[in-house]
């Protein structure tokens, strides 16, 4: 009897510890990939008032040039529509980090729950507590993996969301170098304000480059945040099923 009851207590900690050991090494990972890709976007309000900056003094450089600055005026406005978006996707970064912040302490006390759950299983499961003692704790453990479950979703959902937001930083990017690389073009046939459009074109391409590691950076933090996210969640769906087998078999 007692080699019964402790190979049921040995089956049960492997399985359900192995499962909240998974589920705490990968959340731990998870949420590391989501504060790098906050932080790598951190200088993104400087770069967006530098973008900004550097579009007025075009535009005052243009209204010198005349005619040969119209170009360069119209490229100048579409800048600021693009320094706009900059300003609304930081925004909404700054939402999903709370978001995703509070989903963390969420993920962090469900697994502190479910540790907790596994000692009272291995507890009760040593053949001197009836039955409905440890259908109890499986049936608690269970709920607790569902909430953590559909956390982890919301956690996936508001990835998604964020490498949304960075594949709207690099539209910018991209469409900012085009921006640059009209305004070499125009400055080329401005005659005596050559050098100030040229030396716009230049500083834009930094700022372009400084935005281009920035989404080198927090987009390969995201795509690893959404992997884990991913992975987890398949972890806590597994687990429930072997929980419902579990019980269905007992």
């Amino acid at each position: 009897m007692n080699t019964i009851a402790a190979d049921r207590r040995a089956e049960r900690t492997y399985s359900t510890t192995q499962r909240a050991d998974r589920l705490e090494a990968r959340a731990g990972a998870l949420l590391s990939d989501c504060r790098r890709a906050f932080h790598a976007f951190g200088e993104l309000d400087e770069l967006a008032e530098n973008l900004r900056i550097l579009s007025l003094n075009a535009e005052l450089a243009a209204g010198r040039a005349g005619d040969k600055g119209r170009a360069v005026r119209a490229l100048t406005q579409y800048t600021r529509e693009l320094v706009n978006r900059l300003a609304q996707i930081q925004g909404e970064m700054n939402g999903l980090r709370t978001q995703t912040y509070a989903l963390s302490s969420n993920i962090l006390l469900g697994l502190l729950r479910l540790h907790l759950f596994e000692r009272a299983a291995d507890l009760v499961n040593d053949g001197s507590h009836p039955p409905s003692a440890m259908r109890n704790v499986n049936r608690a453990f269970a709920e607790t993996m569902t909430a953590m479950v559909d956390t982890l979703d919301s956690m996936a959902v508001a990835v998604e969301d964020l490498a949304r937001r960075a594949h709207g930083v690099e539209e910018v990017v991209s469409q900012s170098d085009s921006i640059a690389t009209n305004i070499a073009i125009e400055a080329a046939a401005a005659g005596v304000h050559e050098k100030e459009f040229r030396t716009v074109s230049d500083t834009m391409r930094r700022y372009v480059d400084d935005l281009r590691k920035m989404i080198d950076e927090a987009s390969e933090c995201v795509r690893r945040a959404f992997e884990k996210a991913e992975s987890l969640r398949r972890i806590g769906l597994d687990s429930l099923l072997g929980i419902s087998h579990h019980q269905l078999t007992r």
